[in-house]
């Protein structure tokens, strides 16, 4: 007994394609990092620099950094690594009882990507700083 089916009249094609990968959703990655919980971070210098994305840019340059100001005193910064699908969501605030800023993180995707940025903030320090180019004002 014949278990196949039968054969129709049709040509059968039987292939393979390509589906492409779905490109990760943008809004979706900062949704979860602004619901993933928070821990307590090392301060970095820079960070507040009003050229912080293009000194992201320049060494980092698959991350885009974007800051907001939440409250005089609030600030949530965001690196986002839409490629790897990676962020980090950084919360900088003053802190009134210790007179200095405070810094608590979140992270999704790969756990390297704050510590890059940490090290990028370093490194800049020790170099003296430089401003990137792109962002200096044309003379």
């Amino acid at each position: 007994m014949n278990n196949l089916p039968e054969r129709s009249g049709r040509p059968h094609f039987v292939g393979r394609c390509r589906v492409p990968k779905r490109p990760p959703d943008r809004g979706a990655l900062i949704g979860s990092l602004r619901k993933s919980p928070l821990a307590p971070a090392v301060f970095i210098t820079g960070i507040e620099h009003r050229a912080a994305a293009a000194i992201v840019h320049a060494v980092l340059p698959s991350v885009v950094h974007t800051r907001r100001s939440i409250h005089w005193s609030l600030d949530e910064h965001l690196f986002i690594d839409e490629a790897a699908n990676t962020g980090v969501r950084v919360l900088t605030h003053w802190d009134e009882h210790l007179q200095r800023p405070r810094m608590e993180v979140a992270e999704i995707g790969d756990r390297l990507l704050w510590q890059r940025i940490v090290i990028l903030f370093a490194d800049w320090e020790r170099a003296g700083r430089p401003v990137p180019e792109e962002t200096l004002p044309s003379a």
